[in-house]
């Protein structure tokens, strides 16, 4: 399945407003609703574990940070990390181990399970003894996408004994039965396979573009949950193309993807949009790791935070919440990477905005195209609104091509 940005999706431009004086004053969202509120200062000490957010870091401090074991001996240093854009998962640090282990310097890949994050210390601690180092699997930058395929990864995650979030050799390992494919079929729908591994080094400093082909900036950089192998943000330096001067906006990072040339980042959204949405100044930097401020920048853009306690709830228990959790329907993770199915979405969507007297939401709606057929969905002012998107999709893309899920519904403080 080919994944996609989620498009900006914010409830109301008064809910951006409340987002970004958030993220100006570092303080933690106080506009939850009853139920949203997580328990601040809480540590996500597990691999992968859900439901809590752990210390946090700039990615451009952890490459490069040093490396030592529980005996407080130096190993190496962080050489880069290995990051999934489209799952918005760390998916492996590369270390390089110095002479310690007599090996010189040498490369090895490590899950980020494997690895513990001294915040206070600003040192990374392995689990490994001298012997287990030696023996680990080595990793080679110049055959970055040999060592980037799934059955590469699983070897890493297998030696340090744990178990990697995507599926590759589950089919091999058991019988083939008429529920084993049902339920690897379902399986593919979700998570559970390894997307594009980028180098995180090469992520910042990439360019930023709409589906407009307007320029939004750059990567800055990006925040790591180095417990939980996430990436918590996506910080975008775009001061200069909107008028921002020295901010920053704050992104989550599966409301990114690549171009198909994958040396630009892709965000679904307009300039104003943009412009609206969690930003702060650069010398400024909010507190990432404080659950408040960081599910603030999700719920901004419609996205469920990996570390919230209520993930894989209902949001707002509506009908839309429920329908993205149905893996028959599509979601914006669903678009198309061809050049007709972007150059389809981007013309609905450059018609939309270019249309008189459309709220706010309406011209942030979320438009996927997948092999021809385009899906509208979020939440709009009015029936005519709908019936007008509706309309704009079909002349571009023929009625029979449309799925209009629009959905009429008012913001809370009744603005759209």
């Amino acid at each position: 399945m080919k994944r996609y940005l989620l498009i900006l999706t914010s409830g109301a431009a008064a809910s951006f407003l409340v987002f970004t004086s958030l993220a100006q004053q570092q303080t933690p969202d106080q506009t939850t609703r009853p139920g949203d509120t997580l328990r601040a200062g809480t540590t996500n000490t597990a691999p992968g574990r859900t439901g809590l957010l752990g210390p946090t870091e700039k990615a451009s401090k952890i490459i490069g940070m040093e490396i030592k074991n529980r005996q407080n001996e130096k190993l190496g240093s962080v050489e880069d990390l290995a990051v999934d854009l489209q799952s918005g998962r760390i998916v492996e640090a590369v270390l390089s181990i110095g002479g310690f282990v007599g090996l010189g310097d040498t490369l090895v890949a490590v899950p980020p399970g494997a690895l513990h994050y001294d915040a206070a210390n600003k040192v990374i601690h392995l689990d490994a003894d001298k012997e287990k180092l030696k023996a680990a699997p080595k990793f080679e930058t110049s055959k970055w996408e040999e060592y980037s395929r799934p059955d590469k990864v699983t070897e890493v995650y297998s030696y340090y004994g744990q178990q990697p979030y995507f599926s590759t050799t589950a089919e091999q390992r058991e019988p083939s039965t008429p529920d084993r494919t049902k339920q690897l079929n379902q399986t593919a729908n979700t998570e559970s396979r390894l997307g594009y591994l980028q180098k995180g080094s090469k992520l910042i400093g990439m360019n930023v573009k709409n589906l407009q082909d307007e320029k939004l900036g750059k990567v800055d950089n990006f925040i790591v949950d180095l417990p939980a192998g996430r990436m918590v943000t996506v910080i975008l330096s775009s001061g200069g193309f909107l008028g921002m001067g020295d901010e920053l906006s704050a992104v989550p990072p599966t409301a990114l993807r690549y171009n198909t040339e994958r040396d630009t980042v892709l965000l679904d959204t307009t300039k104003e949009a943009l412009a609206k949405a969690p930003h702060f100044k650069s010398n400024q930097w909010p507190d990432h790791s404080e659950p408040g401020y960081a599910e603030g920048v999700y719920r901004a853009y419609n996205i469920e935070p990996y570390f919230s306690a209520r993930s894989g709830a209902d949001v707002n228990n509506t009908a839309l919440n429920a329908r993205d959790r149905d893996n028959q329907t599509l979601t914006p993770e669903d678009q198309g990477g061809s050049a007709s199915d972007v150059e389809t979405s981007r013309k609905i969507r450059k018609e939309i905005i270019a249309a008189k007297d459309m709220s706010v939401n309406a011209r942030n709606v979320k438009i996927i195209t997948a092999n021809g057929r385009v899906t509208l969905r979020g939440p709009v002012k009015t029936e005519e609104e709908k019936r007008l998107i509706g309309e704009i999709a079909a002349r571009i893309a023929q009625p029979q091509n449309v799925d209009n899920q629009l959905e009429v519904k008012l913001t809370p403080t009744g603005r759209n």
